[in-house]
């Protein structure tokens, strides 16, 4: 009865099969590894030794066997090559040394991480070379490893190369001065890509820090030398412009040119050469020479200043006093000489007599120093100070020269004097730091120059980039004007790189011509194609799409010059304007026809007829655009004269919108009362109760044809989702119908098969008591069938022990009889062997339908209980019948 339980019930899940082990890769049966390596050890030709070693390696490989640590590369090689592992060949190969074993490996080995591996430890170039020939086109990782490898290493010999060279060309650059700055900018960016250069690149570091350390220190003695120019022409400066008495300044005036000369001496000896130390060395003669003269001039007057206080501290006369004092030495500073002789001619006459020589006093006063605001040059020197501190050339400069203007030659002392000094010094450094910026600058500019000649540019962007740069090498003139080579260099580099720009401007010249002969030819085509236009009858829609083409051609024509735009311009405009002001005509005269037509609409508002009102509004929106003139309107005109005539329209039109939305508002309310009713029933078929399933099926019928509308003039879709849900109701009565059938033959296929077991236990005479308590146990645990199939199966468990075979036989051939009448009142097929018992049967059937009366016929559920309540020995055929009647029974929802 098992094929019953399999019909009813899901299948009985069969225990999976054990997987079949997959079978390993086909090995070579191995041979005797201890006879390969002794014949290995005595073998005296190397040839012999390779084969012997390959062999022994296969065979090791065939057994997983690791070779010994004394087998040599041969055996290693194979075994590694032809292990059927990858991971054990892999731990092999960590043991396996040397280049030219690696590179059999790699170029042999059976799979692609094992060659890679092997591949991955070779260092020799050669045998890189060879494994990438070997590999090209067999192993394209391998290949790429090699070639990879050997590219990075021929890149890195030239860059070592070049990293040498300019290691030499640097020491050479450090042994001489000054060092040329282009050149060290040209050998630091090369040297910035070659990284790669191992050792030579940290040699060409060093010496380029050595380089970077000296440019800095040329600078500083630059700096250095053009503050002392700077100072030695401020103490010049100082030193011409004395004022008596100056005796207090000398001795600091005298340091200062000690200092100055102590710093030309310690010049290096290519700055020494340089103009500004000869312009220096020429200041410190000329200060020298100075400051001598006002020593000299101190020395007279300190004689002289001795001579008269001797005569006013009372010193006895004497009669030479007069040539005495005319014999000393006079200072030539005119105030020093008008202060003594004022002091002489104050003394007693008796002392000084009167002096008869006239001083010789120059024919021209000395001009008189001017009063000097001392707040105002300490503001001043406050404010260079901090243009200085910012690095603000122009600012600096500028306030220097507010100096300048307002000392106008007058000297300051003190304090005032020495913050000047210091600042101007400071400001020359400063301009001497931009000027070397500047010359940074201008070699930079002149790089860029020569990186515009290179590759390919935009012209527009070219000739942008050469505007730039000229204009950047005139801003740099502002701070220190170039070297005549180093512009025409300059020059001479951005001509050449501006070629590509003139020859593009004046091909672009020849172009803007064509254009400008096509533009002209344009509109003289048009002129004349608009003279020949009939306005009276004119298409103005076709006209408007006209110019608009116009203009799409006019715009896609080639651009011409800004100057012979202009002058096209003067033709095409007046075409275009003509063509607008007859466009504008039209659209009034349409305007106006639709103004009368919106008057006509709004008076329609006023009639009492809803329905003329409506077949009037229709009319005018019929004319509205049937007798419309063939031109567009403006989009707002558009719009405006079409929301006045569709609210004209629209009011007249309100009263039936009013009515149809009453109408809408009821069928909306009936809709909603509908689905109601169907949401409820929905809710009724999830329920498992057969019985009020179909009450609820007759309630929903009875009240939705009591809810249907009287009209419907469109599908309903509640009527769709009615008959819908009609069905479903009727298909979850047919499924609970349906389970409650198979549920009944599962019970009685159950309570069969309790039967069966006590009737095969009492034929083959097997202790029944035991097993009649436990198919007892089993019966009363199972709900009871309903009618007579209970008593029928319960007689038959009562009886099970008592059977015998005569009886089964017996109950065989009844259930055949059974099976047969279950086939023909199912319209079942039925085995060829019972093909004329059958026959008969269904002859017999007819007899008696047109015969006798006879007795009731036995439903085909009742039949079915027949046969479980015949006992019977097992038959699968049999078996494999009732399945087919128990399916068509379950299929058909029909019982007893």
């Amino acid at each position: 009865m098992k094929w019953l339980l399999k019909m009813l019930q899901k299948p009985v899940a069969r225990p999976a099969k054990a997987a079949r082990p997959a079978t390993a890769q086909a090995v070579k049966p191995a041979e005797d590894s201890h006879g390969l390596r002794a014949a290995l050890a005595v073998a005296a030709d190397a040839a012999e030794r390779a084969r012997i070693g390959s062999h022994l390696g296969q065979s090791l490989a065939g057994q997983r066997q690791a070779p010994c640590a004394d087998d040599p590369a041969e055996v290693w090689i194979a075994a590694i090559c032809h292990a059927p592992d990858k991971m054990l060949a892999l731990a092999w190969l960590a043991s396996l040394n040397g280049d030219a074993a690696l590179g059999e490996v790699a170029t042999q080995g059976r799979g692609a991480e094992v060659r890679f591996a092997a591949a991955q430890r070779i260092e020799n170039a050669e045998m890189l070379e060879q494994i990438a020939q070997a590999s090209r086109d067999k192993d394209k990782r391998v290949y790429r490893h090699c070639a990879d490898l050997l590219r990075q290493r021929r890149h890195v010999e030239t860059c070592a190369r070049r990293a040498t060279a300019i290691a030499d060309e640097l020491k050479g650059l450090l042994d001489s001065a000054p060092l040329p700055l282009s050149r060290v900018l040209e050998l630091k960016h090369e040297l910035a890509s070659l990284e790669h250069a191992g050792e030579p690149y940290l040699e060409c570091s060093a010496l380029m820090t050595q380089v970077h350390d000296r440019l800095h220190q040329e600078s500083e003695q630059r700096r250095h030398l053009q503050t002392s120019q700077s100072a030695a022409k401020a103490l010049e400066s100082a030193c011409a412009q004395a004022t008596w008495p100056w005796a207090d300044h000398l001795d600091a005036w005298c340091i200062r040119h000690e200092t100055l000369s102590r710093a030309l001496a310690e010049l290096p000896p290519w700055l020494a050469e340089q103009a500004a130390a000869r312009t220096l060395s020429a200041s410190l003669v000329k200060i020298e020479a100075r400051l001598a003269e006002l020593a000299a001039d101190d020395e007279r007057t300190s004689a002289c200043e001795q001579f008269l206080a001797g005569l006013e501290a009372g010193t006895p006369p004497r009669t030479d006093l007069a040539a005495t004092w005319k014999a000393l030495p006079k200072p030539t500073h005119l105030a020093a000489q008008q202060a003594l002789t004022s002091r002489w001619q104050a003394l007693p006459q008796a002392v000084a007599p009167p002096v008869t020589a006239v001083i010789q006093v120059p024919a021209t006063p000395p001009r008189q120093p001017l009063r000097v605001d001392h707040d105002v040059i300490r503001d001043l020197l406050e404010k260079l100070e901090a243009a200085i501190a910012q690095g603000h050339l122009a600012d600096a400069d500028t306030v220097a020269k507010q100096i300048k203007s307002k000392l106008a030659g007058s000297t300051l002392h003190g304090a005032l004097e020495t913050r000047l000094h210091n600042g101007q010094a400071r400001l020359e450094a400063l301009r001497g730091w931009a000027r070397w910026g500047t010359g940074q600058a201008r070699e930079q500019l002149i790089g860029a120059a020569r990186a515009l000649l290179d590759g390919e540019h935009d012209v527009e962007a070219l000739a942008t980039a050469i505007r730039e740069l000229r204009e950047e090498w005139k801003r740099l003139n502002v701070h220190a004007p170039a070297g005549q080579a180093l512009w025409e260099t300059f020059d001479a580099t951005l001509e050449k790189a501006y070629a590509p720009v003139a020859a593009h401007r004046a091909a672009e010249a020849a172009r803007q011509a064509e254009a400008r002969t096509a533009r002209e030819a344009l509109c003289a085509t048009w002129a004349a194609e608009v003279a020949g236009i009939a306005w009276e009858n004119a298409d103005f829609k076709a006209i408007e799409s006209r110019r608009a083409e116009m203009l799409k051609q006019w715009h896609a024509a080639p651009q011409v010059g800004f100057r012979h735009e202009r002058a096209l311009r003067k033709l095409f405009d007046p075409l275009i304007h003509g063509i607008d002001q007859r466009l504008e005509a039209a659209r009034g005269a349409e305007i106006q026809r639709r103004e009368q037509l919106i008057t006509l609409a709004e008076a329609l508002n006023g009639q009492a007829d809803t329905g003329q009102a409506m077949s009037q509004a229709k009319a005018l929106q019929t004319r509205w655009n049937q007798e419309a003139i063939p031109v567009r309107l403006k989009r707002s005109d558009e719009q405006r004269l079409w929301q006045r005539f569709r609210s004209a329209c629209n009011a007249i039109f309100e009263r039936r919108d009013a009515q149809r939305a009453e109408q809408a508002a009821q069928r909306q309310e009936q809709a909603q009362s509908r689905q109601k009713r169907l949401d409820e029933f929905a809710a009724t078929l999830a329920g498992a109760d057969a019985h009020s399933i179909k009450l609820a099926l007759a309630q929903f019928r009875a009240d939705w044809g009591d809810a249907r509308p009287a009209m419907r003039e469109t599908p309903d879709i509640l009527e769709s989702r009615a008959a819908e849900l009609q069905q479903q109701a009727q298909q979850r009565l047919n499924e609970l119908r349906n389970a409650k059938h198979r549920e009944r033959f599962e019970l009685l296929a159950r309570k069969a098969i309790l039967a069966d077991r006590v009737e095969a236990a009492a034929l083959a005479a097997e202790p029944l008591d035991s097993i009649l308590a436990e198919t007892r146990l089993a019966w009363d645990s199972l709900p009871p069938l309903p009618g007579k199939a209970e008593i029928l199966l319960a007689q038959r468990l009562a009886n099970a022990d008592k059977v015998s075979r005569a009886r089964l036989d017996t109950g065989h051939e009844t259930r055949q009889s059974l099976l047969l009448d279950l086939e023909i009142a199912l319209d079942l097929p039925s085995p060829d062997a019972y093909a004329t018992l059958r026959r008969e049967r269904q002859l017999a059937r007819l007899r008696s339908r047109f015969g006798a009366p006879s007795e009731n016929r036995a439903e085909p559920g009742d039949l079915l209980t027949q046969w479980y309540a015949t006992p019977a020995l097992p038959d699968t055929t049999m078996d494999a019948r009732i399945a087919a009647v128990v399916r068509h029974l379950v299929m058909q929802g029909s019982g007893a």
